[in-house]
């Protein structure tokens, strides 16, 4: 009896087909057969009835069934086990975070540093729902993501500690006309524009909204460059969306030609901002005071 062999009367007894499984495993028909066929003999009792609708488990079968699922969980947990405390080992804290808080992360980490921890980070900059993903498939230790009411469920399986709260904006130019609206911009004068956009879930779902209550508008193009965001709306007199904390936290973003603007209410532009991971990882004692000082940090400065 072999890991391979549970994996293979698990996925059989859940497609109740041999051809569904073997696809799911990326292995042949043949040697999932084969391996069930030496299982049963091994274990002298027949775990599968196989006939023209499909293949189905016996009364026996099902018994087995059960217990190798619980011992293939027990092996999942091993092996999570012992991941965790190789990173906890080497001290290495893989983080992603939404675009606009590497510097803060960077920054308190220099600082931190200077206490001889032996903290190692990894770090990198992605859209909210991409780093929900990675963290799923334990990609990332944490993630800092945006989160609004309308995709609370999918982080429900999660473990979601809040920060601070926050909102979308429109930036424009500072020679644009729409400089001399204070500091709020209507639908009207936000349908004129010509649209630049970061390639966010979170700023598509606002286009979304927008152009089915007020019609289409023209975008120019998207992307995850900022860079080329800030010469599109500075020299281009485009806009932009973007989340007020990047903005605060971005060094690069917006440029000191560009104004931001508050979007009139027409749909919720909230957001909670904060920290991610699964419900059942466990940070090392430094990662822990670490994030802690990143949360100082952002704080101090989100009321400054």
């Amino acid at each position: 009896m072999n890991i391979e062999q549970l994996t293979y009367i698990v996925e059989v007894a859940n497609t109740k087909s041999l051809a569904k499984a073997a696809k799911t495993l990326n292995i042949s028909q043949s040697a999932i057969s084969q391996a069930i066929s030496k299982l049963e003999s091994e274990l002298n009792l027949k775990i599968f009835d196989r006939s023209k609708t499909g293949v189905f488990a016996t009364k026996e079968g099902e018994k087995i069934i059960e217990k190798a699922q619980f011992a293939l969980h027990g092996i999942y947990q091993i092996k999570e086990e012992a991941f965790n405390q190789i990173n906890k080992t080497n001290d290495l804290l893989r983080i992603s975070t939404i675009p606009g808080l590497i510097g803060p992360i960077i920054d308190t980490y220099l600082s931190f540093k200077n206490s001889k921890s032996s903290l190692k980070i990894e770090v990198n900059e992605k859209a909210s729902m991409e780093i929900v993903e990675d963290i799923k498939k334990g990609k990332v230790d944490i993630g800092f993501i945006a989160i609004n009411k309308e995709k609370i469920d999918y982080i429900s399986d999660l473990h979601f500690t809040p920060i601070m709260k926050g909102k979308l904006l429109v930036f424009a130019s500072t020679e644009s006309p729409l400089a001399d609206n204070k500091t709020v911009i209507n639908t009207d004068l936000l349908k004129q524009q010509i649209f630049v956009l970061y390639k966010d879930e979170f700023v598509q779902e606002f286009i979304h909204h927008f152009q089915r209550l007020f019609g289409p508008i023209d975008i120019f193009f998207t992307t995850t460059n900022l860079e080329v965001i800030n010469k599109a709306v500075t020299e281009l007199g485009a806009v932009t969306l973007g989340h007020d904390i990047s903005a605060l936290f971005n060094n690069s973003f917006p440029s000191n030609k560009m104004i931001a603007l508050d979007i009139v209410d027409f749909i919720d532009t909230s957001f909670r901002f904060g920290w991610i991971k699964k419900n059942d990882y466990k940070l090392s004692h430094d990662a822990n005071l670490y994030i802690n000082e990143v949360n100082k940090y952002l704080l101090e400065h989100r009321n400054m």
